[in-house]
């Protein structure tokens, strides 16, 4: 039964169970060194349900110097962060560590120095941050270290030694993806690279490495539109004029994209010129990243950037560090493969 009106402690749990608080102390805690019996520890599980007793989080961390919540660090607006979040969420539950979501401002130094006062105050363990490429610093890759504070990087510092990232492999999904359109429509695949006025980040630098490297390998000569993230009302007429030059004379053509959004802007394009998606217009997304390849129509092929994987990978990887299963300093990247979507945006052509 309970113990009614009154908190219960280890020690209730300890007399119950018949053991001593030190046993109840290794079968909560795990402590490695103290050796319990599955009948010892049997007891100790059954006592803590009859009892209700709850581990106090406080004195816990007294203990451990640890708090068991991990800080998930970005843009919130950002729906790529969102996904990160996901998989950072789902693995935390398993692992029994909190996520505290601190939300990035632009830019966010201030905010991440505010990161580093939680961890001194042991507030949180460490943090997985979703880093834009334009936010990287030497000066923060400094303070972590200093400061010794956990922190793993999702898709930021791919070429920073000192910061363990978890990033997809780009390139290789790029060709992976040239690759297939090359096999179904034997057609030569012109590249579209959409952008948002600021330098370009790790991955679509990769990516448009990947297509002229590929293309070069061919014989052929890289064939690269580079177009600025707008309303399709206010783009519309330039994507018009674009597809019908390419379309040379009505033949088919093949196109690969950086991004969803110049995806769907093209086959909007191809549906207002009476081209149809899959048979004159071949198209190919580098992403999925607003999550509407496969509800528009058609359903637009992609090579996807697992975004909930690379949270989730980045979570253990974090605890890892924080459970002191690996040292501070070693900071292996973590490369994930892309995940290759086919849908009805690239058909077979015949040859």
């Amino acid at each position: 039964m309970r113990v009614a009106n009154k908190r219960v402690t280890s020690f209730d749990v300890a007399r119950k169970a018949g053991v001593s608080r030190s046993v109840v102390s290794a079968v909560l805690n795990d402590t490695p060194g103290i050796g319990v019996s599955a009948e010892k520890r049997k007891a100790v599980l059954e006592a803590i349900r009859e009892l209700g007793y709850q581990v106090d989080a406080q004195a816990r961390g007294m203990k451990t110097g640890r708090s068991q919540c991990l800080a998930a660090f970005g843009n919130v607006s950002n729906p790529l962060f969102l996904q990160v979040l996901e998989g950072m969420q789902e693995t935390c539950s398993h692992k029994g560590y909190h996520v505290l979501l601190y939300g990035s401002g632009n830019p966010p130094q201030d905010q991440r120095e505010e990161l580093i006062e939680l961890y001194m105050q042991r507030r949180i363990d460490g943090v997985v941050a979703f880093d834009r490429p334009q936010w990287d610093r030497d000066d923060w890759v400094r303070l972590v270290q200093s400061k010794a504070m956990p922190y793993v990087s999702v898709e930021g510092y791919p070429d920073e030694p000192r910061i363990a990232s978890v990033l997809m492999d780009y390139r290789e999904a790029a060709r992976r993806a040239l690759d297939f359109m090359w096999e179904r429509t034997g057609l030569v695949p012109l590249y579209v690279e959409m952008n948002v006025g600021v330098p370009l980040g790790f991955g679509d630098i990769e990516r448009r490495k990947a297509y002229e490297e590929w293309m070069l390998e061919k014989g052929w000569q890289p064939a690269v539109t580079e177009v600025p993230d707008k309303l399709w009302r206010q783009a519309e007429p330039k994507w018009l004029e674009w597809l019908k030059f390419k379309m040379n004379e009505g033949k088919p053509c093949a196109v690969f994209t950086n991004w969803s959004r110049a995806a769907v802007s093209i086959s909007r394009a191809a549906f207002k010129l009476g081209y149809t998606v899959g048979e004159d217009v071949h198209i190919m997304a580098g992403d999925n990243t607003d999550r509407v390849n496969q509800h528009v129509y058609p359903s637009l092929t992609a090579v996807e950037v697992p975004y909930r994987e690379m949270g989730r990978l980045a979570v253990e990887r974090l605890a890892e560090y924080v459970e002191g299963r690996r040292p501070l300093d070693a900071h292996e990247d973590i490369v994930v493969p892309a995940e290759l979507a086919v849908r009805e945006s690239v058909g077979w052509i015949r040859r």
